[in-house]
């Protein structure tokens, strides 16, 4: 549900945004920034109550970290009104962490680096 979120957000915001092909190596969508793909991968974790109850957005940078893009998703099961988190690649890669082989986001160290729902890195990249 999150991908199916981010990309209308996207179209939304007047960015060409589409649903990756099934299988494509490290991302979920692709949008056109300046006339150049950009890659864009996408995790969603869900709460019942409040955001903190979200523990961790786990990424494997082995096999997703060619990504230009990571967009986090808080999903308020309550309402299903997505909170999103756009991190660039060097942004995702500061807040992950591997810990039995299997990496992690934090949404702590996400919160800090970024606002929510701002996709003004999206404007600015050239």
């Amino acid at each position: 549900m999150g991908e199916l979120l981010a990309l209308a957000k996207l179209n939304t915001l007047g960015l060409a945004a589409y649903v990756s092909p099934e299988g494509a190596p490290g991302h979920d969508l692709i949008t056109i920034i300046n006339g150049q793909p950009k890659s864009i991968e996408v995790k969603t974790r869900q709460f019942r109550e409040r955001p903190t109850e979200i523990s961790r957005w786990p990424v494997d940078l082995g096999t997703k970290g060619d990504a230009d893009f990571f967009l986090f998703v808080e999903l308020d099961l309550r309402t299903i009104t997505p909170t999103f988190y756009l991190l660039s690649n060097a942004q995702a890669r500061e807040t992950n962490r591997v810990s039995s082989g299997m990496g992690n986001c934090y949404p702590g160290q996400v919160r800090k680096l970024v606002k929510p729902n701002d996709f003004s890195l999206l404007f600015i990249v050239s």
